[in-house]
């Protein structure tokens, strides 16, 4: 998982991009694989949800996910949580940093 966030004007902006096949059964079939895609991701910031996405496999390969959230007390410097979840139940969490 490889993310940035920007702060600018009260509003953090972030980019987050997420190495995953995404394949669900039909593909995982013709590829010869086992299903695995992301299921859920979670973005937290000071305790609070500030994203959350269910997906399936029919994300494409390594999805690029962008969003923004308000942080009226967020400044440089100050880190958030954004956390996935797999189909197979594996979870993954990185602490970015807001620029």
């Amino acid at each position: 998982m490889r993310a940035k966030a920007k702060l600018k004007k009260g509003v953090v902006s972030v980019k987050a991009m997420f190495k995953n096949p995404m394949a669900g059964q039909e593909e995982a079939e013709k590829k010869k694989i086992k299903p695995q895609f992301i299921t859920q991701i979670i973005a937290e910031s000071a305790g609070a949800v500030v994203y959350e996405v269910t997906t399936g496999g029919f994300v494409s390969k390594n999805p690029l996910f962008k969003f923004q959230f308000k942080a009226a007390d967020a400044k440089k410097g100050d880190k958030f949580e954004i956390a996935t979840t797999t189909n197979d139940g594996k979870t993954v969490t990185k602490k970015v940093k807001i620029k």
